[in-house]
């Protein structure tokens, strides 16, 4: 059963796009994590009297609360010990969580409505990371030079816009801020184009403007562009960009580690937010973010809970847009908490 279950995994995933997260893990970043530059991180403890689950994360910021539960010994306490190993994408943490290779990981809301629209057994056990709210000041925005005479999200329609990975979280996110602007969502033009190399990109003036995230954000605010649209405050109000999952047999083996999971990130999404300085920090090492950009980036938030009719909201933009073929079944997504 398990090898029909990872060839259709294999099969599946030739047509789901990467997460539009994905790049990041090859840009500032590198890889590496607090205690093992290689590929993985675990938990200083080591004791027996915890369990050890294997986490599929990507060496981003929005993951901060991960590493700072970790630091701050939240998982020990609730009997867990983290084998935090660092994915090259999304593309590869959503196989790997499918087969049982991690119990969970982490991935954006898009590459996961996709892969349930593929047919893929995942469900959704926790929040990951949320809009800040703040048009202008979001996590992962579109950015431009000034004179490219964009304005606003209508100004994109006929230009060149790069995002991380085609028909994914970018596009379903600006063709609605397009649409909601007034302009026509169906004439835009998207180029794929990894995460780091976005700011040489806009510099060169080889794409009009870039969907992009921090800390390339930044880089680019720095280099002379500006934020043209903020795609998830367009979206929804308390919008979430991305979730931890896991499988459904992972859900029902694994029914009480998932428990201790989710509450051991509550109590970690608290100290996150509460503590700006220590994100700051951390971000610095296990992301590589340098001291200068780890004090500029903007900081995500942390809502502990899904936002379902945000959620909602999305998956009939991603219908609409023809990212997904089928009506998404958000109950079905969402494991029961």
């Amino acid at each position: 059963m398990q090898n029909n279950s990872q060839a259709f995994t294999r099969r599946a995933f030739g047509v789901i796009s990467l997460s539009a997260v994905s790049a990041v893990a090859l840009a500032a970043c590198g890889q590496g994590s607090p205690s093992a530059p290689g590929s993985s991180a675990s938990s200083a403890s080591g004791s027996a009297n915890l369990t050890k689950i294997t986490l599929g994360v990507l060496p981003i910021t929005d993951v901060a609360p991960i590493y700072l539960g970790q630091k701050q010994g939240i998982f020990a306490k609730h009997g867990l010990e983290l084998d935090i190993q660092i994915a090259q994408g999304g593309a590869a943490i959503l196989p790997a969580v499918t087969t049982g290779e991690y119990v969970i990981g982490y991935s954006n809301v898009v590459s996961l409505l996709i892969a349930q629209d593929k047919g893929l057994p995942i469900k959704v056990v926790h929040n990951g990371s949320s809009s800040t709210n703040k048009a202008g000041a979001d996590v992962t925005e579109v950015a431009a030079k000034a004179d490219k005479g964009i304005a606003s999200p209508k100004d994109l329609v006929g230009k060149k816009i790069a995002v991380n990975a085609l028909n994914n979280f970018a596009d379903i996110t600006i063709r609605n801020a397009v649409k909601k602007d007034g302009g026509d969502p169906t004439k835009l033009s998207f180029v794929e184009i990894p995460y780091p190399q976005m700011p040489a990109a806009i510099d060169r003036g080889d794409v009009d403007a870039a969907w992009t995230t921090e800390p390339f954000r930044t880089q680019i605010l720095e280099a002379g562009g500006k934020i043209v649209a903020s795609p998830m405050t367009d979206m929804a109000q308390n919008f979430d960009s991305a979730f931890f999952f896991t499988s459904q047999q992972s859900l029902t083996d694994k029914a009480d580690v998932i428990a201790k999971f989710r509450a051991a990130l509550d109590e970690s999404f608290d100290y996150a937010n509460a503590n700006e300085a220590a994100f700051r920090e951390i971000i610095q090492d296990y992301a590589k973010v340098t001291p200068e950009l780890a004090k500029k980036v903007v900081m995500s938030k942390w809502n502990k809970k899904v936002n379902q009719d945000a959620l909602k909201t999305l998956g009939a933009a991603a219908k609409e847009f023809g990212v997904i073929s089928n009506e998404p079944n958000i109950a079905g997504l969402l494991a029961e908490s």
